[in-house]
């Protein structure tokens, strides 16, 4: 660090982030309630790598070291020891992930894979994939694309190997029409996110089964690729992440709404920063996707363990098992504040100070809805971090927008 009296904020974040992973370890937090932990912890990894990953990747691009700003270290340099770190903080991960699935068993739940599955498992899990989760596949078969598709940010998929037999050309057709012993061709399947990550199984014997949507797949494998002649498939999942930072360009012919709304949409296509793969995946496929993506160096390249996007985890069924969770506490309502009546009228006479989340935010919601309504108000201007997907906030503004008012939102996300 040399003279420079301060902390590279990117690997301040990352021991924060660590403190995090902590708390899924704790033995004295509700199991379910760790893994939703580990959820929280592989989300902040996700956010940090779109944004602040990808800043230092672009300085370090650029040509610049950066070092004044960025704690005395250079960007190069950086990105290197942010890599570093990760790779060990998601192998920790992964031993916290199979700590609670072998204490998850104390309690009669098992997560299983696809070589896990019973005779009696296996009507309703092709009966699951068949109905639900079938239509929903996007399947795509690489060998013959130039360029690779897209690949959305964040999302996970399989990628495919399938060793093909051999084919021996009928009587009368040129030998050229024969191919190789071992012709391989390799295939992208998305995991819908339409669909929950974690399918519960029919209880047996009073044990709980649950296999990740993943696996799920897997086991239908040659149900998908039935059309196919081959000796052997195998599926290993990868994700990439992609730079999310907003370019607000300078051109004054364009309102600063249209500027934002052009920037969110070129985060769908901005460049891969981070790539995560199965450390199994064999070195042929490994080598033909990241020629294909184009993935160089200059990326934070990841091996990590059979399952990615475990951010999911944060939504980890309950199963009806409340000693598994925290104890669910009723919010408190505010002395002398009564939802029933009129908020502004209430707040008009005296001042109310509410203590979120231990007093119920139905004040807050209550508050802006009357505001959207009230022809007195002009403008509404309220600073938010992380909405939720279904936000009653935002409902609330697009509805006093709706009735002339301005509304001006600032997302500290």
């Amino acid at each position: 660090m040399g003279n420079n009296q301060y902390i590279n904020r990117e690997l301040s974040w990352l021991q924060f982030n660590a403190r995090v992973l902590q708390e899924a370890e704790d033995e004295s937090v509700p199991l379910i309630e760790r893994l939703r932990f580990l959820g929280i912890f592989s989300n902040n990894l996700d956010e940090f790598f779109k944004v602040r990953y990808a800043t230092i990747k672009r300085i370090d691009l650029a040509g610049k070291s950066a070092k004044s700003i960025l704690g005395g270290i250079k960007a190069s340099k950086l990105l290197e020891e942010i890599t570093q770190i990760v790779i060990e903080q998601q192998s920790e991960s992964l031993q916290v992930l199979h700590s609670i699935q072998e204490q998850l068993k104390d309690h009669n739940i098992y997560i299983i894979n696809e070589n896990q599955v019973s005779e009696s498992q296996e009507a309703f899990i092709k009966n699951y994939f068949l109905s639900k989760v079938s239509p929903a596949l996007v399947t795509i078969i690489l060998n013959d694309l130039v360029d690779i598709p897209s690949l959305k940010d964040s999302a996970a998929y399989l990628a495919v190997k399938m060793v093909m037999k051999e084919e021996i050309p009928q009587q009368g057709i040129s030998k050229l029409l024969n191919r190789h012993i071992h012709d391989k061709k390799y295939v992208l399947i998305e995991i819908p996110r339409s669909i929950d990550r974690f399918v519960v199984l029919p209880k047996e014997d009073g044990k709980q089964y649950i296999i990740l949507l993943d696996d799920l797949i897997r086991f239908n494998l040659k149900t998908i690729f039935n059309i196919f002649e081959y000796e052997s498939v195998t599926a290993h999942m990868i994700k990439i992440t992609r730079d999310a930072e907003l370019d607000i360009d300078s051109d004054l012919s364009k309102s600063f709404i249209e500027k934002i709304t052009l920037s969110v949409q070129d985060r769908l296509k901005g460049d891969p920063v981070r790539f995560v793969y199965d450390m199994n995946i064999g070195e042929d496929t490994l080598a033909f996707l990241m020629g294909k993506m184009g993935i160089d160096s200059t990326d934070s390249i990841i091996p990590g363990g059979r399952y990615h996007n475990r951010r999911d985890y944060m939504n980890f069924p309950n199963l009806g098992n409340d000693k598994l969770l925290y104890p669910a506490i009723e919010p408190l309502p505010i002395k002398g504040l009564v939802l029933q009546g009129s908020l502004l009228g209430m707040i008009a006479k005296k001042d109310y100070l509410l203590y979120a989340p231990y007093q119920t935010f139905a004040y807050v919601v209550k508050f802006l809805r009357e505001a959207a309504l009230d022809p007195i108000v002009r403008s509404i201007k309220i600073t938010i971090y992380r909405l939720a997907k279904i936000s009653h906030i935002a409902s609330s503004l697009i509805n006093a927008v709706k009735n002339g008012k301005k509304s001006n939102c600032t997302n500290r996300a």
